[in-house]
């Protein structure tokens, strides 16, 4: 898509404009339809031509490829830095990758964004940046120690982002988020859309491990933190510290498969296979600084989540089987 006439978006009235790189995952979708209902003006970049939800993106290549990636910039106010390689698995199974797409491509997007005097930069970082903490919950004044590839790049990501961001007077935020779910279209594999979709199939739900505590975060609260920093910045050009995004909620994968179960009144058992000695194990953040920063909390809890996904897969697999 060619936008033939760029200076009259900053030029009329309408809300601030954004470019979302990473546009077709589970964030970048969410975070068009609630930016553009707030009457903000989206830009989407992404490999794929589509996002979760089947609309199209707007501008279709590699985050690497020059002449694709230039012209997305132009005329936005602030960038929302989603792309990258999303999964810890496909991080550590494909590390060059990670590295190309995850550290490179955060450098090209900074790149582009100062040249195109862009006034601010949120970057999706991850939870995954304090590898396994030895105590919860977890503060950001706690400092980082990550134990896999996707970690590492994540904190170099966030080191990027700050250093680039003050040396070109551009505000910036790196927010980390923590096992976001919600979308039915999001990756099978991901560990809430597995066990639903199991769950309702009456299907076996496969524990890795066993000991693991995790916080997730629904998608409508990940996107409502991303919007409270994106005005803050718009609004007041003034830089946040890295904050989680996040409930402050510990929740076994134990519990969480015995709640899916229940949730979708399933018959489904439960099994258990050796964990994977790059996965995180234990994590739960404290929220305060997001609530402290940007008076914003997360406030969908763990059972509405799953009632909520639970509602949105029976209705895809149903029309799957159609």
């Amino acid at each position: 898509m060619i936008y033939s006439n760029d200076m009259d978006l900053k030029s009329t009235n309408m809300g601030p404009s954004m470019l979302i790189t990473g546009g077709a995952g589970l964030i970048g979708t969410a975070a068009k339809t609630f930016f553009e209902q707030q009457g903000w003006v989206i830009r989407t970049f992404d490999q794929k031509k589509t996002d979760l939800d089947g609309r199209p993106i707007d501008f279709v290549g590699d985050i690497l490829d020059y002449e694709a990636f230039r012209e997305p910039f132009q005329a936005m106010d602030g960038v929302l830095h989603l792309a990258a390689i999303s999964r810890v698995i496909d991080a550590e199974l494909n590390k060059e990758e990670c590295t190309r797409v995850n550290l490179k491509g955060t450098k090209r997007t900074l790149d582009f964004a100062s040249q195109a005097n862009c006034k601010w930069f949120i970057f999706g970082s991850s939870r995954e940046v304090y590898g396994e903490p030895s105590s919860f919950p977890v503060s950001e004044e706690d400092g980082v120690s990550p134990i896999n590839h996707y970690g590492h790049a994540k904190v170099s990501g966030e080191l990027m982002v700050e250093k680039h961001c003050q040396d070109h007077q551009m505000a910036h935020s790196s927010l980390r988020f923590s096992n976001v779910y919600g979308h039915a279209r999001d990756h099978k594999t991901r560990l809430v859309n597995a066990f639903v979709r199991n769950s309702i199939a009456g299907v076996e739900l496969d524990i890795h491990g066993g000991n693991q505590i995790f916080d997730f975060t629904h998608i409508d609260d990940t996107v409502g933190a991303i919007f409270a920093a994106a005005e803050h910045l718009d609004k007041k050009r003034e830089s946040l510290p890295a904050m989680h995004v996040l409930r402050g909620e510990g929740v076994t994968i134990q519990e969480l498969a015995h709640k899916i179960i229940q949730i979708t009144d399933s018959q489904s058992q439960i099994s258990y296979s050796p964990g994977r000695n790059y996965d995180v194990a234990r994590f739960y953040g404290n929220p305060a600084r997001l609530l402290n920063a940007l008076n914003f909390s997360c406030s969908i809890d763990i059972d509405e989540g799953l009632k909520r996904v639970a509602l949105l897969h029976q209705k895809a697999m149903a029309g799957e089987s159609k």
